[in-house]
């Protein structure tokens, strides 16, 4: 048929295949979106800017926890920032990434099966983002350190299948001085491979995968070992605050609200569908390793559930250790694909319920539809009950994706500066229109998956805002100094936290603009901020120093406090 002989092309011609990884890194990039200074980089890019530039934010305590982020990655873009490259530069470095993500995932899919139209299904499951424990994708909305480091881990990881296991343990190292925790995943997995599978490793090539290993992951190591020590004190009250704030899905991984238990259960369908796709003979020597690497998966997921309701290691809640949740998301989803070839191939189901399995496979957000999916397609053997699977299925993912949509975690669009909407243009204005020292206090609220926090394009301080508790999370102790400061801005918002993020978003909102004036000049007073930042038509007496269609920034300069 045309599909396999499209696949046969593919593995046949390098400058095909290089072609198809091009158009779907760009099919991809156009369909989630990219978005400059959000979500995680609403952190990342001030630290990167305060490090170019260290007279920026003087008076943020955010700013101050750069020091924490042991990576080398944002320092290589302080000489690019200075030339005024950086946001091209980072689109350039996001779609590279993703290209080469493309290419190790064939890779690693040609090294476990040796079936082209395997490795090319593999390919497509990726491209629609779907969520494993905690949430996190395989491919985001603008480079991070994590994000940087996908591809070249996926090439390590197919190395030691490959049995090149120091040169698999050198890459990692490499890595290691990029994004620690990434490879801190791959290492559990590893590790649990090298000890189960000791015998036919050999302690000579151990030995040399532990050398080669540090050797690589020495710069980040030497810098560590010059900062803060690991802790390994027990502090059940900060992971109560953080999953009281936003961090349920990570930590808890159940809760009051559906968004934790939908991404916990998309992790449990991610697992289920390795199991049911494994297609070795459980005493080949790359089936062991898989399934060790799988378990290694379940192990440390089932540590971060004991750690955060039983024995709250510090160490281990800093590093997050359920996003390994990711790995399991992609090894089941390159076994899925085979498994599905393996349906085609064999002819074990009809054309309708094959095609309706890999619509779920590429299409669904979420491993649990696919499995549901599964389940008909095998248990119900009624042809009209799977005419109206293939007609529920896609109904289902365009219902998801308007959820999705309308939750405001999805904006396509690529926004190579950001999106320019009047929250960025007041931030714009602040950076060109008030001095480096100046303190502002800002709607506490705004920041999220599709929206800047306000230090990325202001370059400015803020008194207090939401978005600090991405840090509050490696950084204990962190929340003794933010409360305050967030109780003067959203007076009692704290108080009703409950880990559900929209409702402490909608708290948060309601606190803000509930000040009165006199409280928001208390506030001012306070914080020693110079310049207040409001939504309309929320408006009060003050002095106006700049506004557009969406917000008035009031200048307090010349306010004198009681």
């Amino acid at each position: 048929m045309q599909i396999e002989r499209f696949a046969r092309q593919l593995e046949e011609s390098t400058i095909k295949r290089h072609l198809f990884f091009l158009a779907a890194t760009l099919v991809t990039v156009l369909l989630i979106g990219y978005h400059f200074g959000t979500f995680d980089e609403g952190m990342h890019i001030p630290f990167l800017k305060a490090n170019a530039d260290p007279t920026l934010y003087p008076s943020d305590p955010m700013i101050g926890l750069k020091e924490i982020y042991y990576s080398y990655f944002w320092l290589f873009f302080i000489p690019i920032l200075k030339m005024g490259w950086l946001e091209p530069v980072l689109f350039i470095v996001h779609l590279a990434t993703i290209y080469l993500s493309f290419w190790a995932i064939w890779d690693l899919s040609h090294t476990l099966f040796r079936n082209s139209l395997a490795s090319m299904l593999s390919l497509f499951g990726i491209i629609v983002p779907h969520f494993s424990f905690v949430g996190f994708p395989i491919f985001e909305f603008a480079p991070l350190s994590r994000t940087f480091v996908l591809p070249f881990l996926i090439i390590a990881v197919n190395q030691f299948f490959k049995r090149r296991i120091p040169l698999a343990f050198l890459i990692a190292g490499i890595m290691y001085n990029i994004h620690v925790v990434s490879v801190n995943f791959v290492l559990a997995m590893f590790g649990l491979a090298c000890l189960l599978e000791f015998r036919r490793i050999g302690i000579k090539t151990l030995l040399l995968s532990a050398f080669l290993f540090i050797i690589s992951a020495l710069p980040v190591l030497m810098w560590k070992a010059g900062g803060t020590p690991v802790d390994f004190t027990l502090r059940p009250d900060w992971v109560a605050f953080l999953n009281k704030t936003y961090f349920l899905h990570i930590f808890a991984m159940f809760g009051p609200y559906p968004g934790p238990w939908a991404v916990t259960f998309g992790g449990f369908s991610a697992l289920v569908l390795f199991f049911l796709a494994d297609p070795f003979d459980a005493k080949t020597e790359i089936a062991v390793t898989a399934h060790n690497f799988i378990y290694a998966g379940i192990i440390v997921v089932l540590v971060n559930l004991f750690t955060v309701y039983f024995l709250p290691v510090t160490i281990i809640i800093q590093s997050q250790i359920a996003r390994i949740g990711l790995w399991i998301l992609i090894l089941a989803y390159v076994f899925f694909a085979n498994y599905i070839v393996k349906l085609y191939t064999e002819k074990t189901v009809s054309r309708v319920a094959l095609a309706t399995l890999i619509v779920a496979y590429i299409f669904s957000p979420t491993p649990i539809l696919v499995v549901i999916v599964w389940m008909v397609i095998m248990f119900v053997r009624n042809p009209r009950i799977h005419r109206l699977a293939a007609v529920l299925t896609p109904l289902t993912i365009l219902s998801t994706y308007g959820i999705v949509l309308l939750l405001g975690f999805w904006t396509p669009g690529i926004f190579i500066y950001g999106q320019f909407t009047p929250w960025v243009d007041v931030q714009h204005w602040a950076r060109e229109n008030t001095p480096k020292e100046a303190r502002f206090i800002t709607p506490p609220e705004r920041w999220g998956v599709q929206e800047s926090d306000w230090r990325v394009h202001s370059e400015r301080s803020s008194a207090a805002t939401f978005s600090e508790l991405l840090v509050a999370a490696f950084q204990p102790g962190y929340e003794v100094g933010w409360e305050p400061r967030f109780e003067l801005v959203a007076p009692g918002a704290f108080a009703k936290f409950n880990g559900d993020y929209f409702a402490n978003v909608r708290y948060t909102h309601d606190a803000y603009y509930g000040l009165s004036t006199d409280q928001l000049l208390n506030a001012a007073c306070k914080l020693d901020a110079q310049y207040i930042v409001f939504e309309k038509p929320s408006l009060h007496e003050l002095p106006v120093a700049y506004q557009n269609s969406g917000f008035v920034i009031y200048d307090m300069t010349q306010t004198a406090c009681p």
